[in-house]
């Protein structure tokens, strides 16, 4: 701590009103301890060390005579000055941690507030990736029943591919003939008409869609194309060896995953690719005997390390 030298009173570096000598003593002073001393406040020299300079003492010191009887008493003024700068500076360097401590609890708070945001956010984000799990899951099972309306829609319905169009054409009566060259019933055809848009400079004729009355009759047209060979001249007597195809009719969706199973599967080596009772069948070759499913597009990805 430092004294004020008139009064011998510590003194607050921070808080009193101090003046300090500039002399050899570098002693504090209460500027109101020196208030009644012009010459100090003009020349911030106490009247101590003024008294010094001025004496015989002083001059035979600079001298390099012997140093005063008071010797002590100086020295003991520049220590407690050395003090005085060093506590300065130790309060400079306090104030310095007052303020880091400050600014480390204000970044710990900040952290502890981010530390308690994430842990929130993560609560909310998994409790959005289950629901998002549970929607995807209901997603699926209706887009499942939804596929198998459509499938339950088209079942008793086939298509006829290559059958030549004519103008002003019967297609039902035209039908109902093939039925009969076939031994089919044509009593189970309910409806028959050509379907599609018309392309310019399509050669092929439009397909035609039958609609039968049972799925017992749809699975007698298909049967009797393994049997028959199908051409337009056992329809028309024309002499057109033409092929007609009789197919399944399918749903929007598995004609799209046809295509695509084709498009990937044929390049890999897959030489069979059929529909059956509306489910699309693969196999390898004729040596293969396992024969495979495809639900969707999913189902392909087992065969991407085939080539």
């Amino acid at each position: 701590m430092v004294q004020c030298k008139k009064c011998k009173l510590f003194v607050s570096l921070a808080k009193d009103d101090l003046l300090k000598c500039k002399g050899a003593c570098e002693a504090v002073y209460h500027r109101k301890c020196v208030q009644s001393s012009k010459q100090f406040l003009l020349t911030a020299i106490c009247d101590d060390c003024q008294a010094a300079k001025s004496s015989p003492v002083h001059v035979k010191s600079a001298q390099g005579t012997k140093p005063p009887a008071n010797t002590c008493e100086v020295s003991g003024e520049n220590v407690l000055a050395d003090i005085n700068k060093k506590l300065e500076v130790l309060y400079s360097v306090e104030k310095k941690i007052v303020d880091l401590t400050t600014t480390v609890e204000f970044y710990s708070e900040m952290y502890q507030s981010l530390m308690e945001f994430k842990e929130e956010s993560q609560k909310k984000i998994k409790s959005l990736e289950q629901k998002n799990i549970y929607l995807e899951k209901c997603n699926k099972a209706l887009e499942e029943r939804v596929q198998e309306l459509e499938i339950k829609e088209t079942e008793k319905n086939i298509e006829l591919h290559g059958l030549e169009m004519y103008n002003q054409e019967n297609v039902k009566s035209v039908v109902e003939n093939l039925a009969k060259k076939l031994n089919l019933n044509p009593n189970e055809i309910e409806d028959a008409q050509r379907v599609g848009r018309e392309k310019p400079d399509e050669t092929k004729p439009k397909v035609v869609l039958v609609k039968l009355r049972s799925k017992t009759a749809r699975n007698n047209w298909i049967s009797a194309r393994k049997e028959n060979k199908i051409t337009n001249d056992k329809v028309y007597a024309n002499g057109s060896d033409s092929k007609i195809f009789i197919n399944e009719d399918l749903p929007k969706y598995k004609r799209q995953l046809l295509w695509v199973v084709r498009n990937q599967l044929k390049p890999k080596g897959f030489q069979y690719v059929w529909v059956q009772d509306g489910s699309i069948l693969v196999k390898k070759n004729s040596e293969e005997k396992k024969i495979y499913n495809i639900r969707s597009e999913e189902d392909l990805k087992k065969f991407e390390e085939c080539k």
